[in-house]
């Protein structure tokens, strides 16, 4: 067994070597509690070099011929197994419009992302689609199921149908023994992005398992509580059609690391080549449905899971055609790797986990019977290129914020529609870990949500929108019944969308019942379909036009605007994060230079207030 002080330089190692810049990955390491991370390592990593003697089977065979991987320890020195999933995609899911020479203009690769995979083997790393793409974390036999999930992710495209999600990303691979160890650590390294195409402790026919938030569930989410960066990815499982629920139906069959609060659970349909509206997503038969014994939104989104052609370990140009959730779970992982590069390309910083999970569940598209979300969907088909749009229209029609609410605080915020677009408001959390539930107890609704954040939107007449929930019957057995809007108290998510609102102002207002563990939480807010913060001012008369040139620009920058009746103006340069990184007093000027030479290569924001303190114009600015 390897020691937890080697595996730590080890990590950080490679992390730093193929991923984020140094700036970066300190940028995130001094967010993250890395202390908490470690100690989580090195507990797990002490109760395996305790039993290590025990010398249980790398693998298993159960009565049903299905063969299971050992994980870990537990600490009273019991085993525990995980299965990986059976064995185009990114058209589906719009992947295809960001990627170098799609319609978006956007050229994303994944260049300087590294994604963390943990799985039943390695990859076969000489793979012609594979070479100088992977980096080995533990020594492993070559894996026909890791090196397709591989592929899935990074793949050259050398035969174009196979090509990766982020294809110039990289890929540093694990076996699945061990991520108790490696996974926190890692993500003490500075790592973002995680795929685990496996279930752990799959409970098959004991259909009372399912749905119980356990211990495995509470580690998925203290190591993501403890690293706002990290996004782990998970398919749903493949218990849909293997008749483990008594009803026949593949209803409340997900089970373990899939009932975390704050993991990405994705869900398989089949390929969706033109999406003309929710009948378009078919789910594929195998796949798990949820929800959560406490009637959580589980899986999170749906991606492709069948008919996915990727590299295979036979030979360098083997390749397969396979099925099963596992392949779901990492188009998401490669796509949020490119809307990770694109944001970082904008801001110059890369977005926080519930930024990004606030990002992708308001924008997918809308999947199933009924509006909203549901518990075979989650909140709809994963569109990448619909993310996209929201990014590249930061401060626009759209805004991204990472925010804290202090206990007893409220947040307000004013934003202005014009009636003719939808709006859609997101908010997210990781929550903290919570108590597992016992075993032998179906169906317990134990509130399983920590922190309970409330999201709602106003209008002036003092009228409340509520966001989007999943509402029991007494029986806790209405999984069909369409999704209401209401005082959402069982979710880390919430998202309000209106498709027809009047044009005006309106207040987004964020509160929390109870104290709040810690005192503090941090969330994050996704908003689309707003009017400029230019437009937000109450005398449209008075609303600027800033003229900003050249742009892009890699020095100084002249704006003209008409505001040389209004005295005192305060002219100040916004990263997209909202940090105001230059900030001048002008009077009485209508041409203003300012030099931008000292600003790192990104997209910034630049806002003019007068006296007052009213915003009176905003445009955004390159510098390259």
């Amino acid at each position: 067994m390897k020691s937890t002080i080697l595996l730590i330089s080890s990590l950080a190692l490679a992390i730093s070597s193929i991923a984020q810049n140094n700036e970066d990955r300190d940028y995130i390491i001094n967010q993250t509690n890395v202390d908490v991370l470690i100690q989580m390592a090195e507990t797990s990593q002490s109760i395996q070099d305790n039993y290590s003697y025990k010398n249980a089977p790398s693998i298993i065979t159960d009565q049903d011929g299905n063969k299971k991987y050992f994980s870990h320890y537990q600490a009273d020195g019991s085993t525990v197994y995980y299965e990986v999933g059976n064995e185009s995609s990114a058209i589906s899911s719009k992947i295809n419009e960001l990627r170098v020479g799609g319609s978006s203009g956007l050229e994303l690769d994944g260049s300087g992302m590294n994604i963390g995979l943990w799985d039943s083997g390695n990859p076969r790393t000489t793979h012609q689609e594979l070479q100088g793409k992977i980096i080995i974390g533990d020594n492993s036999s070559f894996s026909g199921h890791t090196t397709h999930v591989a592929g899935i992710l990074v793949a050259n495209g050398i035969i174009p149908e196979a090509r990766g999600m982020a294809s110039s990303a990289t890929v540093e691979s694990f076996t699945s023994p061990g991520w108790q160890t490696e996974v926190p650590t890692w993500a003490a390294a500075g790592g973002m992005i995680t795929n685990h195409s496996y279930i752990i402790a799959n409970p098959q026919e004991e259909y009372q398992l399912y749905g119980i938030y356990n211990v495995h569930s509470q580690n998925w989410d203290a190591m993501s509580y403890n690293a706002p960066y990290l996004i782990m990815c998970t398919g749903a499982s493949n218990n849909g059609n293997n008749g483990y629920n008594p009803d026949g139906s593949r209803y409340d069959l997900l089970a373990s690391n899939k009932l975390g609060k704050n993991a990405i659970v994705v869900g398989a349909c089949e390929d969706v080549l033109n999406y003309t509206g929710p009948e378009s997503v078919r789910q594929a038969v195998f796949t798990s449905w949820g929800p959560t014994d406490d009637w959580r939104i589980k899986p999170d989104l749906t991606a492709v899971g069948t008919d996915n052609f990727s590299p295979r370990e036979a030979s360098d140009t083997d390749y397969r055609i396979a099925n099963g959730s596992s392949l779901a779970g990492p188009i998401v992982a490669g796509g949020l790797a490119l809307l990770q590069q694109h944001y970082h390309n904008l801001t110059g910083v890369y977005m926080k986990a519930v930024t990004a999970k606030a990002l992708i569940f308001s924008t997918a598209d809308e999947a199933g019977e009924f509006d909203g979300p549901d518990f075979a969907n989650g909140w709809g088909l994963f569109n990448a290129r619909r993310a996209a749009d929201v990014i590249t229209n930061i401060g626009m029609t759209s805004d991204m914020l990472e925010l804290n609410l202090n206990d007893s605080e409220i947040y307000n915020r004013t934003i202005e529609i014009d009636g003719t677009q939808p709006l859609s408001i997101a908010v997210a959390w990781n929550d903290p870990a919570s108590e597992p539930l016992p075993n032998e107890i179906h169906n317990d609704a134990t509130l399983m949500l920590i922190n309970d954040l409330d999201l709602r939107l106003i209008d002036g007449n003092g009228t409340e929108y509520y966001p989007w929930r999943m509402e029991p019957n007494a029986e806790y057995n209405n999984y069909t019944d369409p999704a209401q809007k209401g005082d959402n108290y069982r979710d880390n998510t919430e998202i309000i969308f209106e498709e027809e609102l009047a044009a005006g102002e309106y207040t987004i207002r964020v509160s929390h019942k109870n104290s709040l563990q810690s005192g503090t939480q941090a969330y994050s807010m996704v908003i689309n379909g707003i009017l400029s913060d230019a437009t937000s001012v109450d005398n449209a008369e008075e609303i600027s036009k800033i003229n900003a040139y050249p742009n892009p620009t890699n020095s100084i920058v002249t704006l003209t605007t008409n505001l040389s009746y209004h005295g005192d103006i305060v002219v100040s340069v916004l990263n997209l994060a909202k940090q105001t990184v230059l900030s001048n007093k002008y009077t009485n000027q209508s041409i203003i230079q300012l030099d931008l030479s000292g600003l790192s290569s990104s997209t910034y924001l630049i806002q003019i207030h007068n006296e007052k303190g009213e915003l009176l114009g905003t445009e955004k600015v390159m510098v390259d």
